[in-house]
């Protein structure tokens, strides 16, 4: 679906992963879970275009619902691999990573049992790693499709990230502020619960931060697209 000119959304509404369309070249936001690259293939394909016209794949942190089929990519498509330099050892596998501990979960509740089910289904526990990632910096402009502006947005992982596309007044958020609670299935901008935070207050500064970036449109790892503004966003996600 796509939901600005060249913005294309993909995965589905418990994981969300972006394609950029540019001049006959594609950036791929996040890698989503495995099982989601058929369509990767089918996408591209609609395009009319070819794996081979992929040159990048951003990785906003290196969770696996987020890692998925970013090898493959890189193996198939030849695509390079960018992740933040702080969360590379753990998409590399070279070091685990923080992740949540599924059992520490409110498994009582439904939308967690509908969360951790689409996970599953995904592939989440058969993510490959990657052999071989560019390491991104914070305030860096990548000279890929949409120019995305690195900005280093640390708390739900050391490496969480967002991009931003200064032209197209758009912000991929990550994790790092989302429009949707995996586990409760509410849809107020926010963080996502604590579970899936190496260090709350980080995330929560690193949020605040986001008010002053001049963006209209925020796509989020996890939930629908938000319309109002990263302030506005910020603002809702801060309401008692």
């Amino acid at each position: 679906m796509e939901i600005a000119p060249g913005i294309h959304r993909l995965g589905s509404r418990m994981v969300n992963w972006f394609m950029i369309e540019e001049g006959g070249r594609l950036t791929v936001i996040d890698a989503g879970l495995p099982k989601q690259w058929d369509q990767l293939v089918s996408q591209v394909s609609a395009l009319g275009m070819s794996l081979n016209d992929i040159e990048a794949v951003l990785l906003t942190h290196a969770h696996p619902d987020h890692v998925g089929f970013a090898e493959r990519t890189r193996q198939e498509a030849g695509a390079t691999v960018h992740v933040h330099g702080l969360d590379a050892k753990a998409a590399t596998g070279e070091e685990e990573g923080p992740r949540a501990n599924p059992l520490k979960l409110p498994l009582w509740k439904l939308h967690t049992m509908k969360f951790l089910a689409s996970m599953i289904r995904g592939g989440v526990f058969n993510v490959p790693e990657i052999r071989e990632v560019s390491e991104m910096r914070d305030g860096e402009t990548l000279d890929l499709p949409g120019k995305p502006v690195v900005m280093h947005t640390p708390g739900h992982t050391p490496g969480s990230s967002c991009l931003f596309l200064e032209q197209s007044k758009v912000l991929f958020s990550g994790d790092a502020l989302v429009t949707l609670n995996v586990l409760t299935g509410d849809t107020t901008p926010g963080l996502l619960p604590h579970h899936f935070n190496w260090d709350q207050q980080q995330a929560q500064e690193s949020m605040t931060a986001l008010r002053t970036v001049d963006a209209d449109l925020v796509l989020p790892g996890h939930g629908e697209p938000w319309t109002s503004g990263v302030a506005e966003a910020v603002q809702a996600a801060q309401r008692p």
